[in-house]
């Protein structure tokens, strides 16, 4: 996600939380902007808490990033 990408979330200039998002999506009024928008914020912060966890978990290092893409495809091949 690109931080010049327009937040179609806003309302009255304040950003919505993620669950306010998610409900918006699953009350099926997003429009595709807005999934597309929740969809790249998601995958950032999995990708974060990916990396934080292994961080913490493991080597106390950062993790290499084939596999944190590895963890990431595999996270998304079962929620799909």
């Amino acid at each position: 996600m690109n931080p010049s990408t327009p937040n179609p979330f806003l309302v009255n200039g304040k950003k919505s939380t993620c669950l306010e998002m998610l409900q918006v999506i699953l009350d099926g009024e997003a429009s595709e902007d807005q999934k597309m928008y929740f969809k790249e914020h998601m995958d950032m912060c999995l990708d974060m808490a990916i990396k934080q966890l292994v961080k913490s978990k493991c080597c106390g290092g950062d993790a290499p990033s084939d596999l944190i893409e590895q963890i990431r495809i595999t996270i998304s091949q079962k929620i799909s």
